[in-house]
């Protein structure tokens, strides 16, 4: 009577799989919402830094840190507003000392700022200036260039 089971080491098993599996590879494009249960052919990198600009990640005023230490409810720090930083494009200013520039979420932090302050740390004096009554560091608020996405980093792995 033959047997009805037969067992394979771990080794065997494999070289009788190796010997019997024959891919087939190829290659298409397809749209990403069709890309579900499919893998990549290639690794996925990063064509360049993300974020590629020094970026806001509050609503608030881009200023001089330098400005705003000792600031307090108390005593705060006054700072003359020289615009606003618009969403998707280049400040078309720059922060000197002294100054803000009222700047939203994900907005291009201008030349000259190297902090944003939030917007609920200040209070509106006038249509030009605004009392910091709280301090912020440098890098406080600021997400720098590549600090998400470096350029070369694996997306995806293939």
């Amino acid at each position: 009577m033959p047997d009805l089971f037969s067992l394979h080491t771990p080794a065997a098993a494999w070289e009788l799989f190796i010997q019997h599996f024959h891919p087939i590879v190829r290659t298409e494009r397809v749209p990403t919402r069709q890309a579900l249960g499919r893998v990549l052919a290639e690794t996925l990198t990063a064509p360049e830094d993300l974020p590629s600009f020094r970026r806001s990640t509050v609503d608030g005023y881009a200023v001089r840190a330098a400005d705003t230490y000792g600031a307090s409810a108390g005593l705060p720090a006054w700072l003359t507003v020289i615009g606003e930083v618009r969403m998707g494009q280049v400040p078309p200013l720059s922060v000197g000392v002294d100054q803000a520039a009222l700047i939203h979420t994900g907005g291009m932090v201008p030349e000259g700022a190297d902090a944003v302050v939030m917007i609920e740390h200040t209070q509106t004096v006038d249509a030009t200036s605004i009392e910091v009554v709280r301090p912020v560091a440098v890098g406080e608020n600021v997400i720098q260039p590549g600090e998400d996405v470096r350029v070369g980093d694996i997306l995806l792995p293939s």
